[in-house]
């Protein structure tokens, strides 16, 4: 179906008839893994038999339960999901232990309402260990199993360009990796992530990421589709066989000559990931080599040898010559002198604050509707709140929750910075096998005859 308005044409996909049940909830950033990051399996099995709210332990991840047939609609290039109600399922991290369970929600999930980890669970929507909690006091425990019932919203993501196979064989799927979306379920993603796009619109599933990538950034990301494979090419990664190699574009005249950068590096904010160049921080090697210059900015490969989270933005920070339009890297709030040579002007302590209500700012929320900021501190200092029934499925709950902050709020479109990072991963290699992509578009050398 479609049709036209003021803002353009709009594609309007299919209604929902598949709620997911099961998601695992990270911190509210958005970015995830690194240039390069060795992660754990992904599988997607057929998932055992379980509690409607209540997976038990070792159920299969969030791939499984995956929203089918979410409404959507394509403005103006940007892909917008309509809002869906699911479930996030997590465990207790050691950071957790010993603390109440609303503090944590308070202060590790920033883009809620202050109040909204008390209301959650005064109407009954957490589950500890597969039972109802409304108790706003209880301390978590080690190995305590997490499930939050929520309306989710997921961020919007580019709609071109989509993601294209470059390698498809028995055991292994290559693919050229788009901007804008993450490749795991995290945070405000799901449907909009490499994984989700990969089973909703492609119908793949049983796939294995074999490293990440940045939510901005584009390039050649592996899946594997066995566990023996899975399990061979990580090994090789973890050994270092793999030659990675990445196109940046970067503030200012990048020198001709090469440059080293051998910087530890270590994390800032844990519940964010940013990371940042500190001599506790963890071995990191990187290469960089101009391609083009046009004096105000420059296009340069990157070749990495370690795989740290951040690590060619961190690096790039720390030389003087951050990527251009990064959100995270590439600001005053670093210092004056943006992070150049470690210098922030600030201690670690105060740097990481200042992050973080910088990032919180730069969120999606423009408006928030009054009536629910009072409305959420009625619920919380109300004595007659009543849990809502435990055995409500998903399906059968309203389109609009008073108590969800993205059904009352305005939100504002982001910048395309927001969206894509001007970082490719351009070639993977080793003795074995090698895979590349084409240069990407902002890469291409206006003037071909400089350098």
């Amino acid at each position: 179906m479609m049709r036209k308005d003021g803002e353009g044409p709009v594609v309007i996909g299919q209604p929902n008839d598949d709620s997911g049940k099961q998601a695992k909830k990270r911190h509210h950033g958005e970015e995830e893994g690194g240039e390069d990051t060795l992660d754990a399996d992904v599988k997607n099995t057929e998932p055992e038999a379980k509690k409607r709210f209540a997976p038990r332990a070792g159920a299969p991840p969030d791939l499984i339960d995956m929203p089918k047939n979410i409404a959507f609609e394509v403005r103006d290039g940007i892909r917008h999901l309509k809002p869906y109600w699911t479930t996030y399922n997590s465990r207790a991290k050691g950071r957790w232990i010993g603390r109440k369970m609303v503090d944590v929600f308070r202060q590790e999930f920033l883009s809620q309402n202050p109040n909204y980890s008390m209301v959650a669970c005064k109407l009954g929507r957490i589950f500890i260990n597969d039972k109802q909690m409304t108790d706003p006091e209880y301390v978590f425990k080690n190995n305590d199993r997490i499930l939050h019932i929520a309306h989710r919203h997921e961020h919007p993501v580019l709609d071109k360009p989509s993601i294209s196979f470059l390698a498809d064989t028995v055991d292994l799927l290559v693919i050229n990796k788009p901007p804008s979306m993450p490749v795991h379920p995290c945070g405000q993603y799901k449907v909009h992530t490499v994984l989700g796009l990969l089973q909703s619109v492609h119908n793949r599933t049983g796939l294995r990421v074999l490293h990440r990538l940045d939510r901005t950034t584009s390039g050649i990301l592996l899946l594997a589709k066995n566990y023996e494979t899975d399990r061979k090419f990580k090994q090789t990664l973890k050994d270092g066989h793999w030659k990675k190699e990445y196109i940046a574009m970067v503030e200012g005249e990048f020198p001709e000559n090469e440059l080293v950068c051998q910087e530890p590096i270590g994390t800032l904010v844990v519940t964010m990931g940013i990371q940042c160049v500190r001599s506790d921080g963890k071995s990191a090697s990187s290469k960089f080599q101009r391609i083009w210059t046009d004096g105000k900015k420059s296009v340069i490969r990157c070749v990495i040898e370690t795989g740290r989270t951040h690590q060619i933005r961190v690096h790039l920070q720390y030389l003087g010559f951050p990527i251009l339009g990064d959100q995270l890297y590439n600001s005053s709030v670093w210092g004056p002198t943006k992070g150049k040579n470690g210098d922030y002007g600030k201690p670690y302590e105060e740097l990481c604050q200042d992050i973080s209500d910088a990032h919180r700012k730069s969120l999606w929320h423009e408006t928030i509707d009054p009536d629910y900021e009072k409305r959420m501190l009625d619920t919380v200092e109300s004595d007659t709140v009543v849990a809502e029934c435990k055995d409500t499925h998903i399906g059968e709950r309203p389109a609009y929750d008073p108590y969800c902050l993205g059904c009352n709020v305005v939100k504002r479109l982001p910048t395309l910075d927001h969206f894509r990072l001007h970082l490719h991963c351009l070639r993977y290699e080793s003795d074995d096998w090698s895979f590349s992509t084409e240069m990407p578009e902002w890469a291409q050398n206006p003037l071909p005859s400089q350098t």
